[in-house]
């Protein structure tokens, strides 16, 4: 335990007591037991950037004649890549085209992802729903011309890409003039986050929703919380969690960089606790703290160790009490 804890404490007997001088000196360093909450913490490295990137893989046959420069940012409507000199755009939703969608073809729920994008690019007239309808193929040739696509009210599964929200390009992993039916590039979301590795035999402390601080290149602490944990695919030797880390303020960061994050594990809430060089280890087994009231043993049971304390738990110990200590 001592070691653990990271300092060295005193061995003594709770049975022999040393001989007492006449006038004892009071000890140098002291402190007094206090009730607190205590949590066990541990940093670990975050890199600052947009999260975890994904392959997108094109859908549409012919040759590609434009690529986005990596960092570039992709919203609703707006085209991803080219192919035969046709732009790709995105569309956001959950559920991809899996067929050609036209007038007259059976309700489905790709259906209302064309009508709910349709209504939030201002080309709807009515309500979303899962219904291609003549006012559906309406809005769509609007949307087709604004967009500089053919004007013919049908939509196949290669003329956009549906994803769940804006992109920013990561890294290309296609060239011009390649086919277009082809791995093309890896994007992620576009939201400022912090990327985590951490040992599986930490996963107590990767809790999904739970609150960390960040403490950033310029040494400021910003407030965050963990938006997401998964399993490394490729991890070895025991496995790794990837957690995904979300600044409650994403601008009070750089757009990358090396950070710390300080992640929290277990809790105890109104205990008793000493620092940690209080401890007396004794020559009989277990631990005890000396009360500078008496100069006396009183044996203890650790606990949790946290920021320099150790949770203390034993007969005649109280709040308020001093004890002696190493330092």
């Amino acid at each position: 335990m001592a070691a653990t804890a990271g300092v060295v404490v005193a061995t003594r007997s709770a049975t022999g007591a040393d001989p007492e001088p006449a006038a004892p000196a009071r000890p140098p360093a002291t402190a007094k037991v206090t009730r607190t909450d205590l949590v066990d913490r541990v940093q670990v490295d975050g890199e600052l950037g947009h999260g975890p990137a994904t392959a997108i893989t094109g859908r549409r046959a012919g040759t590609i004649t434009w690529l986005p420069e990596p960092g570039r940012q992709v919203g609703r409507g707006e085209a991803l890549y080219a192919v035969d000199a046709v732009a790709v755009p995105v569309l956001f939703g959950a559920t991809p085209l899996y067929r050609e969608l036209r007038e007259g073809v059976p309700a489905g729920p790709d259906v209302l992802v064309l009508e709910e994008n349709l209504a939030a690019l201002g080309h709807a007239d009515s309500t979303p729903d899962d219904k291609f309808t003549a006012g559906t193929a309406r809005a769509l040739r609007k949307w087709e011309k604004a967009a500089g696509l053919a004007v013919d009210g049908v939509l196949a599964p290669g003329d956009v890409l549906v994803l769940p929200g804006a992109v920013r390009v990561h890294a290309l992993t296609a060239r011009l003039g390649a086919p277009g039916e082809a791995d093309l590039m890896t994007v992620t979301g576009v939201e400022r986050l912090v990327s985590v590795e951490l040992a599986d035999s930490r996963r107590p402390y990767a809790v999904a929703g739970a609150k960390v601080d960040v403490v950033l290149p310029d040494r400021r602490t910003a407030p965050g919380k963990v938006r997401a944990v998964a399993e490394k695919a490729d991890a070895k030797d025991g496995g790794t969690l990837l957690l995904t880390v979300a600044l409650d303020d994403p601008a009070a960061a750089p757009e990358s960089g090396r950070v710390r994050v300080v992640l929290s594990g277990e809790r105890r809430e109104g205990v008793l606790a000493v620092p940690v060089q209080a401890l007396v280890a004794l020559a009989e087994g277990g631990y005890a703290v000396e009360l500078v009231d008496g100069r006396r043993l009183v044996p203890v049971t650790p606990g949790l160790f946290a920021a320099g304390l150790v949770e203390v738990s034993g007969e005649g110990l109280a709040e308020g009490q001093e004890v002696v200590t190493t330092a």
